[in-house]
């Protein structure tokens, strides 16, 4: 009898163990959970303009793939969204999202004034026929320092495109102390989730 009760015993011991066990799972899981999403997510930084923005996931990399005119751009990430033609010469179009210094005939511009300069001035070096439209037109702050917002639709009449409007917006940040203003520009044609816009400017610091 008692060889049989000590075989029992042990196996209740088993069983309570594994019990325990398995009533610990879904804790480690919520924990496991917890601390993935508190993960922060990517960013870039720009030391040239102390700027700080959200990497965004593939098809998005890092480097900014625009030419350097009219700003010298110093940080940024792009995405592929297409292949044009454009004046009988294939290019490959992306999505933008680039920072750089103001350019220095807007640097005693107002806010107002220097984000519409630039975005004029980015405007025009687009290869295609376009329209580009101002949605909006307002003062901001990006990590603490007032800014400036302008944010525009662009469209592409008898252009036969994977996209049929491009959203973007172009920021102007006073960093204070003396220091040279800087710019962020980003531009996302629709089927790259046009969306990546207001996140981008959202996360900028």
């Amino acid at each position: 009898m008692s060889g049989f009760a000590i075989i029992t015993l042990a196996a209740l011991l088993s069983i309570a163990w594994l019990v325990m066990r398995m009533a610990k799972l879904p804790s480690t899981a919520r924990l496991s959970s917890v601390t993935s999403s508190a993960t922060p997510p990517p960013s870039l930084s720009d030391p040239a303009t102390g700027l700080s923005y959200g990497l965004l996931p593939a098809p998005w990399r890092s480097g900014c793939p625009m030419r350097h005119y009219p700003i010298d751009w110093t940080g940024g990430e792009g995405a592929v969204a297409g292949h044009v033609v454009a004046n009988g010469h294939a290019l490959t179009w992306y999505a933008n999202a680039c920072s750089g210094p103001l350019e220095a005939q807007f640097e005693h511009s107002s806010l107002a004034q220097a984000a519409a300069g630039e975005a004029a001035a980015i405007d025009t070096d687009l290869a295609l026929h376009h329209r580009r439209t101002v949605t909006s037109s307002a003062a901001s702050r990006v990590g603490g320092q007032p800014a400036w917002i302008v944010r525009f639709t662009v469209t592409y009449p008898g252009e036969h495109l994977a996209w049929s409007a491009e959203t973007g917006a172009v920021v102007v940040v006073d960093r204070g102390h003396g220091r040279t203003r800087a710019v962020f520009y980003v531009s996302v044609p629709g089927n790259l989730r046009s969306g990546a816009v207001s996140t981008l400017v959202s996360s900028l610091r």
